[in-house]
């Protein structure tokens, strides 16, 4: 395809340029607006000062983005474009597989895929932008016989563009070491089974990497056998249940308690442990040491006429066994509750 510039297209380019800039710097733009309005309106509310900033606002913001940028870019051309004649002279654009070849009369250029930026498209060019974000290259509409045949040049850039990112995207993934060192945090229990299955997501469909799956398993694995290791040492470990009976002892005593304070208001010993947590919600009928398998069973209690049997099966769930734990009470108090033991 071949296309020359005249200095009046390169004007025209730096105007359509700029529009193109703003319009999709609009926000930030609004914004710097509304931050010159505050200090140009003032702290009175009046309303021809007010009309003033409004007006005054995008105008110094206008000048600043499109007005000032036009004129140095101007001033620019017109002191250098003598000393670059390859600016105007006839250019015989090629699309290659490095990227996009560029020949005059006096310069030869070739701009690779990775060096172009974006790609965009206004009513009067087609232009890149490079990644150093000081050249463009304009390539004006009129070097095309149609639209159409604008559009499929814009497509095929586009199209070559991408492929080309995406074999650089892969390769970069392909030459990253896989994090290991992540690994480090699967030793966090809870965590490290998010963080291993995570590496094993990544083992499997990113890096392809057997020793980052085994990573990532480890790690799931260590999560559950730690939390596996604490269920089983909360219903069999030895100091687990003497922590767990120590519980029961103290509860037990209080509630031996709570039964003879039930027959002082009632005139009798409750029937059941249900009757008198009925009674006081607050009571706790509910054996600590016998939780530890996960069900919720109460205090041993049986009520004998003017006396009552009440006692914990203790540690190994059996009642009447040597383990029983009872409610502690001094040999001389004895004789003053209703208890009794077996």
């Amino acid at each position: 395809m071949q296309f020359q510039l005249s200095k009046a297209d390169l004007i025209k380019f730096y105007k359509l340029y700029l529009r193109d800039l703003i319009q999709r710097r609009s926000a930030v733009l609004i914004v710097l607006m509304i931050i010159l309005l505050i200090p140009l309106a003032g702290n009175t509310i009046l309303w021809s000062k007010f009309l003033f900033a409004l007006i005054a606002s995008p105008v110094i913001v206008l000048t600043l983005v499109y007005y000032l940028p036009l004129s140095i870019a101007l001033i620019r051309l017109n002191s250098s474009w003598a000393k670059h004649p390859s600016w105007f002279e006839q250019k015989n654009l090629t699309v290659v597989d490095e990227g996009i070849k560029i020949e005059s009369a006096t310069k030869h250029d070739i701009w690779k895929w990775v060096a172009i930026k974006a790609i965009y498209s206004n009513k009067g060019f087609i232009y890149f932008t490079l990644i150093d974000n000081r050249r463009i290259i304009p390539i004006p509409r009129t070097a095309f016989k149609s639209e159409s045949e604008a559009i499929n040049f814009l497509g095929l850039i586009q199209s070559k563009r991408f492929q080309i990112l995406e074999v650089l995207a892969w390769n970069n993934i392909q030459r990253s070491k896989p994090p290991y060192l992540l690994g480090l945090l699967c030793f966090i229990p809870l965590v490290g089974a998010f963080v291993g299955f995570g590496l094993l997501m990544y083992g499997i469909f990113k890096y392809k990497d057997k020793w980052l799956i085994i990573i990532g398993i480890a790690g799931i694995l260590f999560t559950i056998g730690v939390y596996s290791s604490q269920m089983y040492d909360l219903k069999f470990g030895k100091e687990t249940g003497k922590a767990f009976a120590q519980i029961s002892q103290m509860q037990l005593n209080t509630l031996m308690k709570d039964i003879e304070f039930y027959k002082i208001k009632h005139g009798a010993y409750p029937d059941s442990l249900a009757q008198i947590s009925k009674d006081d919600p607050m009571v706790s009928i509910d054996d600590p040491i016998q939780s530890r398998t996960g069900k919720s069973i109460n205090y041993n209690y049986q009520k004998m006429g003017d006396h009552y049997y009440l006692f914990s099966s203790g540690i190994d769930g059996i009642p009447k066994t040597r383990d029983d734990l009872y409610p502690e009470v001094a040999a001389t108090d004895s004789a003053k509750f209703g208890w009794r033991r077996r």
